[in-house]
């Protein structure tokens, strides 16, 4: 297991490259210990499947780290960095996690994340704290403001709150006044 930080990711967040044990039966891969160094002590773990074509998000929390994983097929990961103080503040990116490269990422609270899966897909995700409606805030996968170049073939499959999220000034208004308290 090795922790990086990139260059490339908004501050904070941490990309875990995980090692996979193989032999003729399959494969065993430890997604998380608690003795890494990692900045998430996640609380709840929840699974997702994705069909080929869903996009999931994109969404910020004020209080809560994420920590993510790929168990099988390939999740396009989009990052921009909502606050303020940050380093990387306004800055944005995406990362491809492949379940056949097995790695995982701890997304700090402020650092809003989408999810593009263009293969059936089974996600994992741990959070540091219990789900809470008022930490979940969200805006529109293709805001240009974002700064997310998706490339998408056609229009995504969207559950029916993120097709009618707001725009991205709208959720960062709210981040920041949530932020604040």
């Amino acid at each position: 297991m090795v922790v990086t930080t990139e260059d490339t990711v908004p501050a904070g967040v941490q990309v875990v490259d995980l090692t996979a044990h193989a032999d003729e039966r399959g494969q065993f891969v430890e997604v998380f210990r608690d003795e890494w160094p990692l900045d998430v002590r996640p609380v709840q773990w929840n699974a997702v499947r994705s069909r080929a074509g869903v996009l999931r998000g994109v969404h910020v929390h004020v209080t809560h780290h994420d920590y993510l994983t790929v168990l099988a097929g390939t999740l396009v990961l989009g990052l921009h960095d909502l606050r303020p103080d940050s380093p990387t503040s306004g800055r944005s990116t995406q990362l491809t996690i492949d379940a056949d490269q097995p790695t995982a990422v701890a997304i700090p609270p402020g650092v809003c994340h989408g999810f593009w899966f263009p293969v059936p897909s089974v996600h994992l995700y741990g959070v540091d704290r219990y789900w809470n409606v008022a930490d979940e805030l969200g805006c529109r996968y293709d805001d240009p403001a974002l700064g997310l170049d998706w490339r998408l073939d056609s229009a995504p499959l969207l559950s029916r709150r993120d097709r009618e999220a707001p725009d991205f000034a709208t959720m960062r208004s709210a981040y920041l006044s949530g932020a604040e308290r």
